[in-house]
C-alpha cells in the first residue's frame, strides 16, 4: 500500500498540476496585460505580479519543476537534458522573482545642469522635515489598503509621529484667496475687482504686496494696488504711461482710488466695497467685490471619482504632527508638500513617492530634441549625461531613445522630456539583480532542449546498435 508522502509526491511531480499552473499563469497574463491597458503599470503590478496569489503560483510551478527532477533521482546520461532544462526554468523562475522583489523601477528628471542621485518609486511615501531641521520618511501603502483614523505612524528615528485624519482616493484641490488669520503666510493685502462694459465683464485679484500681481492691464487701461506707508496723504500716482485707475489702502484701513484719463485731470474719492466706480472708457465701471487686509491662500480639498488610469489618479491624505509641539491637521494631495506650525517653529510634510539614493552622482549636461518637419511632434532625443562614481571616477555618456546607459547593474533609458526656459530630461532607471540568473537559466534551458531533440536520440540510437551487435555476437557464441 502507497504511503500519503508517495502520494503527495506524485501530485507535486504531476504534469497535470505543470499544465494547470502554466495555464493560470498564462491566463493570468493575459487579463494583466488587458488590466494595465485601462489602469496602468502600478495599478497592474500591485493588483497582479507583486499579489500573494500570483507569487503562490509561481512557487508551486517552481516545486512541481522541482519534484518532478528530484523524483527521477538517480539520473542517468539520458537524463542530463531533462535535468539542464528544468534546472534552466528554476533559474529563470528565481531570477525573475528576485528581480520583481529586490530590483529598482523607477524615474529621474534633471534640468540641464542640475546634478541629482535619488530616484523616484512608484510606493508611496510621507517625508517630515521637523522644525529642528531632522528629516524622517515613512513608507505607506495606501493605494492597496486605505488607512484608518486615528493611525499612528512612528517616524523613525525620532520621538514624533504622524497621525492620519483622514484619506480620499481621488480628490481636486482648489484655492481661494480669504483673510488670514495670523501673521504666519500672509500675502499683504488684497482686492477683488469687476470690470465691466457693455461688451463684457472681466474680474481678478489685485496683491499690493506682490510686483507682478499689484497691476493688471486692459488694453490702454491699467489697474493698480498700492498699500500707503504710515502717514501718507490720500493720493498715491497713477501709472507712468497710459490711463490708470490706481487703488490705494490707508493705514487706518480706508481704501481710496485716483482715477487718471487723457485729457482730464486727475479725480480721486473715498472706494465704497460694491458700490461701481465710473470711468470714461467705453462706459466702463469698476467694481471693488472683497478687500482683504492681510490675505491668504486657502485650499479646498473636493472628493472626486476616481479615474479609471492610476496614474491620473490623485489621492489626499489629512495629517497632523503629534510630538514635536501642538500642530493643526493639514491636508496632503499626492506630490505635495505644505508646511504647518509645530510647537513654536515651522515643519514640512510631503505626501510623495519614495525615493531611494544612486551610489553615484548623475549629470543632465545637455538636452537635445529634434522634431518633424513642420510639425511639433519630437522625432528623436538625447542627453549629454556625467556620472560622478567614486569606484570609478567621472566619465560623460550620450543616452538616446535607442540606446540606453548602463552602469554598476543600472540601466538608465530616456524616457520624456518637459520643455521650458531650461529643458527637463526624464529617465527610467531600472535595476534587476536577478538578471544574470535568467540569463543562465536561459542558457541552460536552451542547452537542455537541444540535447534532448538532438542529442539524446543519437545516444538512444547508438546505445540500440551495441545493445544489437552485442545480441548478434551472443546469438553467433550459442550457435557455435
Amino acid at each position: 500500500m502507497r504511503s500519503g508522502w508517495d502520494v503527495l509526491a506524485d501530485a507535486l511531480a504531476s504534469l497535470k498540476l505543470a499544465v494547470a499552473t502554466m495555464s493560470a499563469l498564462g491566463v493570468a497574463c493575459i487579463v494583466a496585460t488587458f488590466y494595465e491597458a485601462q489602469h496602468g503599470t502600478a495599478a497592474a503590478q500591485r493588483v497582479f505580479y507583486r499579489s500573494p496569489w500570483f507569487n503562490f503560483l509561481l512557487a508551486l510551478l517552481a516545486v512541481n519543476v522541482l519534484w518532478s527532477v528530484v523524483k527521477r533521482y538517480p539520473w542517468d546520461r539520458h537524463h542530463t537534458g531533462f535535468v539542464l532544462a528544468h534546472a534552466g526554468i528554476l533559474l529563470i523562475l528565481g531570477g525573475s522573482v528576485y528581480s520583481l522583489h529586490a530590483g529598482l523601477d523607477g524615474r529621474l528628471a534633471l534640468v540641464e545642469g542640475e546634478t541629482g542621485d535619488r530616484v523616484s518609486l512608484s510606493r508611496e511615501s510621507l517625508r517630515v522635515r521637523l522644525p529642528d531641521g531632522v528629516e524622517a520618511e515613512v513608507g505607506v501603502a495606501f493605494h492597496d489598503r486605505a488607512p484608518s483614523p486615528g493611525a499612528r505612524l512612528p517616524l523613525p528615528g525620532t520621538g514624533a509621529a504622524l497621525v492620519i485624519e483622514e484619506y480620499r482616493a481621488h480628490v481636486r484641490v482648489s484655492e481661494t484667496l480669504g483673510e488670514g488669520e495670523d501673521e504666519t503666510a500672509p500675502l499683504g493685502p488684497a482686492l477683488h475687482f469687476t470690470l465691466a462694459t457693455p461688451f463684457l465683464t472681466q474680474d481678478g485679484w489685485l496683491m499690493a504686496g506682490d510686483p507682478e500681481r499689484r497691476r493688471a492691464s486692459f488694453g490702454p487701461v491699467v489697474l493698480s494696488f498700492h498699500q500707503a506707508a504710515p502717514r501718507a496723504d490720500t493720493h498715491v500716482a497713477p501709472p507712468a504711461t497710459g490711463s490708470g485707475l490706481a487703488f490705494l489702502l490707508m493705514p487706518d484701513g480706508g481704501l481710496r482710488y485716483t482715477l487718471d484719463a487723457h485729457g482730464a485731470p486727475p479725480s480721486s474719492g473715498a472706494v465704497e466695497v460694491g458700490r461701481p466706480i465710473q470711468t470714461p472708457w467705453m462706459q466702463m465701471t469698476v467694481t471693488v467685490d472683497r478687500l482683504l487686509r492681510r490675505a491668504a491662500m486657502r485650499r479646498v480639498v473636493i472628493r472626486a471619482a476616481p479615474p479609471a488610469r492610476e496614474e491620473e489618479r490623485r489621492p489626499a491624505v489629512r495629517v497632523r504632527l503629534e510630538g514635536a509641539g501642538p500642530s493643526q491637521a493639514e491636508w496632503l494631495a499626492w506630490g505635495e508638500s505644505r508646511p504647518v506650525r509645530a510647537g513654536g517653529g515651522r515643519a514640512q510634510l510631503a505626501y510623495v513617492p519614495a525615493e531611494v539614493a544612486l551610489p553615484f552622482r548623475f549629470t543632465l549636461l545637455r538636452f537635445k530634441s529634434e522634431k518633424y518637419p513642420g510639425s511639433a511632434m519630437p522625432a528623436t532625443y538625447e542627453s549629454r549625461v556625467r556620472v560622478d562614481d567614486p569606484e570609478a571616477g567621472a566619465s560623460e555618456y550620450l543616452i538616446s531613445m535607442n540606446n540606453p546607459l548602463r552602469h554598476r547593474g543600472y540601466i538608465f533609458f530616456q524616457s520624456s522630456f518637459a520643455e521650458g526656459a531650461r529643458m527637463t530630461s526624464v529617465f527610467s532607471v531600472v535595476r534587476s539583480p536577478g538578471l544574470p540568473v535568467v540569463y543562465l537559466g536561459t542558457a541552460l534551458l536552451s542547452v537542455g532542449v537541444l540535447w534532448m531533440f538532438y542529442v539524446k536520440p543519437r545516444l538512444a540510437k547508438r546505445q540500440g546498435r551495441r545493445a544489437l551487435r552485442e545480441r548478434r555476437l551472443g546469438t553467433a557464441r550459442y550457435a557455435l
